[in-house]
């Protein structure tokens, strides 16, 4: 089997509602769809996720353009199943395992796909076997004012989310004043967690963490800079509560730096932020030799990429539930396959179907962007 044709799709759809986090607010999701075709008629589909642009640079625009002019004219001619040889040969193409993580990550979905696709069977089977058939799955919040946020989280506990995350802000005591009253809304224990998206520099994330520790949080998530090494190694030893690396976890270079100067309890995956379900696999398994935990996030996918989270999860043993994303539909006014993922009592099923178990919706294709080939 060959790798013949890629078709690349910039794909904009509207939030129902804005989404604010401390380093920006997005409007639209502004995502990349593509097609792998295949000399055999087997197409794999895969995406890549941006909310708001990151350390890596990559956007809706260079993604497409990465993967129009670069990294998908390196892998005409590949058989789709040569996956080691293909993410070493895109890795190389950066020089740096920084590169392009997103792009790739679109890549590596679409190449899974086509192997299920091939073999018949789904994704998670090839990644270690469909270990868990139902996932429960969590929701977080947008930052508002601790009256709106506390309206919003009983809506979703109401909604059957099993874990809800509170976003935090460069502003401690108003966030000290949402996490109280989003407690207050959903009762004593109810499972929350606080991520301020690198909100606070070490020596104010240390007394402000230690200020919430009274409404019983599960979890802090990246609460400094991604670059401060030291400081969320301070903060993770000062405070009681766990402390996850989010956006200072990128390959596995990072989660390697975790490990050595013990900057968290928890390393945070995202499939799309470290180049897709390849490397993804690599990072679970230093944080299972580390003794680390690992939860899982989205870039607020479509369902292509959410099928992919999904197949991740129920094959990797080291994350833990709940997960942090169920379906597009909960954040999106449309989504771009034809059987939309269905989120019920706060749980959702993974797919038996071949490969992702997604099918791409022509029409809604074609609404949302414009076709760019490369072959």
């Amino acid at each position: 089997m060959k790798i013949t044709k890629i078709s690349v799709y910039p794909v904009s759809i509207p939030y129902k509602k804005p989404f604010h986090i401390s380093t920006g607010l997005a409007r639209e999701g502004k995502h990349v769809i593509i097609k792998v075709h295949t000399d055999e008629g087997i197409v794999g589909v895969g995406e890549a996720a941006v909310i708001i642009p990151d350390r890596t640079g990559e956007s809706q625009e260079a993604i497409t353009l990465a993967i129009r002019k670069t990294m998908g004219p390196m892998i005409l001619g590949e058989d789709p199943f040569r996956i080691d040889r293909i993410m070493q040969k895109l890795e190389g193409m950066t020089h740096g395992k920084y590169g392009m993580l997103y792009s790739k990550a679109a890549i590596d979905h679409a190449l899974y796909d086509i192997m299920g696709k091939a073999l018949g069977v789904p994704v998670c089977q090839l990644i270690g076997g469909c270990g868990r058939k139902t996932l429960t799955v969590g929701r977080s919040i947008g930052l508002g004012s601790p009256e709106e946020m506390a309206e919003r989280a009983l809506e979703l506990k109401k909604a059957g989310y099993r874990l809800l995350t509170v976003k935090g802000s460069p502003e401690p005591k108003e966030d000290i004043r949402r996490v109280e009253a989003v407690r207050k809304a959903v009762g004593d224990e109810f499972p929350l967690e606080l991520d301020p998206n690198q909100g606070y520099p070490a020596h104010i994330a240390i007394p402000t963490l230690r200020a919430m520790e009274q409404y019983g949080l599960e979890m802090a998530e990246q609460p400094c800079p991604w670059w401060d090494w030291e400081g969320m190694a301070a903060v993770t030893a000062a405070i009681d509560m766990p402390i996850a690396a989010d956006e200072m976890v990128m390959n596995l270079a990072d989660a390697m730096q975790v490990v050595k100067r013990k900057a968290a309890d928890i390393i945070t995956l995202k499939l799309v932020k470290s180049g897709g379900i390849y490397f993804s696999k690599k990072i679970a398994a230093v944080a299972e030799a580390a003794g680390l935990a690992c939860s899982i996030g989205s870039m607020h996918t479509f369902g292509a990429g959410t099928a992919a989270i999904h197949h991740f999860v129920s094959a990797t043993k080291e994350v833990e539930e709940p997960i942090g994303y169920g379906t597009p539909l909960d954040y999106f006014v449309d989504d771009i396959i034809t059987e939309p993922i269905q989120l019920l009592d706060g749980t959702v099923d993974i797919s038996g179907k071949p490969g992702l178990g997604v099918e791409l919706d022509e029409e809604k294709l074609k609404k949302y962007s414009a076709e760019i080939t490369v072959n």
